[in-house]
């Protein structure tokens, strides 16, 4: 029986979400609620779109050329069986996984656990407003850990440097992921830096 996950955004192609071209999935829900968290509106576990785990594993046949997929939240481990059966499903396709989590890996439970040794590079710890440090590659405060648990991945992937993207959605909505810093923020936004 295939788990719901609740998501709230996805990507189906960016390159700012860990190495290569990733799938990118935001988990609805997160009670952790760190101070400056840049992804608020993935906090409420009302909203985003409830989908079967085993039609998402369908979906990511048909998007080309992805090496894997990134996991993110709102805290995808708060949907822990589900983002297992995500994680082991991109596995089994020969897809990596890349996996955000606010926990420490001391406060994983037996389910959290899997889903981090299962994936090939992992980023964990709260994200803490006055560590921020948006010259970090896939970290948003200077205290959290990049883990490169499998053999599919070292080191040399981890350049520091500041990413963006924007990306014109099918309504004509643009949406830019990402930590921009101001002067980009106002050039998009039409205003002078």
């Amino acid at each position: 029986m295939s788990h719901t996950i609740s998501l709230g955004h996805r990507l189906d192609r960016s390159e700012i979400y860990g190495p290569g071209l990733r799938a990118v999935f935001w988990t609805q829900g997160c009670n952790l609620a760190c101070k400056g968290c840049w992804n608020t509106q993935y906090w409420s576990k009302k909203g985003g779109d409830i989908i079967q785990v085993s039609t998402l594993l369908e979906e990511l046949d048909s998007i080309d050329g992805i090496e894997g997929i990134t996991l993110l939240g709102g805290e995808p481990l708060q949907q822990s069986e589900a983002s297992l059966e995500l994680i082991k499903g991109c596995k089994e396709k020969g897809l990596t996984v890349f996996l955000y989590t606010g926990y420490d890996p001391s406060e994983f439970d037996h389910t959290m656990q899997r889903c981090f040794d299962l994936s090939d590079i992992a980023v964990t710890g709260r994200f803490v407003q006055e560590l921020r440090d948006t010259t970090l590659r896939w970290r948003g405060s200077q205290n959290q850990q990049v883990h490169f648990i499998s053999n599919a991945y070292d080191e040399s992937v981890l350049q520091e440097q500041t990413e963006v993207e924007c990306h014109i959605l099918p309504n004509g909505e643009v949406r830019m992921v990402g930590y921009a810093e101001k002067g980009i923020l106002s050039i998009i936004e039409g205003v002078q830096p």
